[in-house]
């Protein structure tokens, strides 16, 4: 059975500790206290879902074949490059996230809300903290959700 991974964008309002983000980016199971409390009072917004075969071939930050694949991973080269952060929702971030999350021509089918959805949510949470997440807050998915080709 191939395993199914899925992306929520969750807006925390407070800058996570160094420590902290090195320990969420390296997915160990210290204690992160400021994290855990920064993730409990966040936004949180469903993107959609990848498999192995959107994975890119050469492992490259903002690459895959589809619009959740390639947000993972640029949040995780922002988050992990030059330093530990939890990356600061700017404009610039913003921009280069809806880049990323529009379609291309060698996008397979995968699930995902649309664009609008997710301009939205960066908006209205610019200023605050942006981490991927692998469920939301009740660890359901919203509907209605679309397969984008």
């Amino acid at each position: 059975m191939e395993e199914i991974y899925q992306l929520w964008l969750a807006a925390v309002p407070r800058p996570i500790p160094e420590d902290e983000a090195r320990i969420y980016w390296n997915c160990k199971e210290d204690p992160t206290p400021a994290l855990d409390e920064g993730l409990r009072r966040a936004s949180y917004l469903y993107i959609g879902s990848w498999s192995a075969e959107h994975e890119p071939e050469n492992l490259h930050a903002g690459e895959g074949h589809c619009p959740a694949n390639r947000l993972f991973s640029w949040l995780f080269y922002v988050g992990t490059i030059d330093r530990y952060q939890v990356p600061l929702l700017d404009e610039e971030l913003m921009a280069r996230l809806v880049e990323l999350y529009r379609p291309r021509p060698g996008d397979l089918p995968a699930e995902a809300i649309e664009l609008p959805r997710l301009e939205s949510f960066l908006h209205r949470h610019v200023r605050l903290y942006l981490l991927p997440e692998e469920s939301g807050p009740d660890a359901t998915v919203p509907t209605p959700r679309q397969i984008v080709r």
